[in-house]
């Protein structure tokens, strides 16, 4: 695909993360992107063909950052304290982010297309996979505790899907979070 495909897949991707996030999976159509994007609806359609395309392409880009980003910096032998603090700090802002809404917006989509469930299974095995070669990299450098690293985390993974799917809906405080971090890196660190 030509850069400007490219370019404007990626502006459809993230002017639909603005939609998803206020108004959920289901509320959202082809239409609303077209609108948002200032594209026709031959343009959309050229790039994806439905809401749910747009939304796993949505997903994708996001779990590829993340991993892209973590395999970047253990290569570049980035202390792996620093790197799990990134991604503390990267997952507390996204509880207090104006795409909270997202991660509710997520789980409706796994609801409503139930025929995804295997796919966000997979998303789950990715995200584990990616934390356990952080926690096993810094176990290697001795900057991490000794402890199980899938079972550890699967947990972290799990802590995190529901704390921010519930701060779509949930009064949390920032004091909350930071409580529950703590716990987090005493396990690890």
């Amino acid at each position: 695909m030509s850069t400007k495909g490219t370019n404007t897949k990626q502006n459809i991707i993230d002017a639909s993360m603005q939609l998803f996030s206020k108004k959920g999976y289901l509320a959202i159509t082809m239409k609303d992107i077209c609108d948002c994007c200032g594209l026709s609806r031959g343009g959309l359609y050229r790039h994806f063909s439905s809401t749910k395309e747009i939304f796993i392409a949505m997903l994708d880009r996001d779990i590829d950052d993340d991993r892209n980003a973590v395999k970047r910096a253990i290569s570049q032998r980035v202390p792996a304290k620093v790197i799990f603090e990134h991604y503390l700090a990267h997952e507390r802002n996204a509880i207090f982010s104006d795409n909270k809404g997202l991660f509710f917006a997520t789980h409706e989509f796994a609801f409503v297309e139930s025929e995804q469930r295997a796919y966000f299974d997979k998303r789950v095995e990715l995200s584990v996979e990616l934390l356990s070669i952080l926690f096993r990299y810094g176990q290697e450098t001795g900057e991490f505790k000794n402890f199980d690293v899938s079972v550890v985390a699967m947990h972290i993974i799990y802590f995190f899907d529901g704390l921010k799917t519930s701060s779509s809906v949930l009064t949390i405080t920032e004091e909350i979070v930071d409580q529950q971090l703590n716990i987090i890196k005493e396990m690890v660190i």
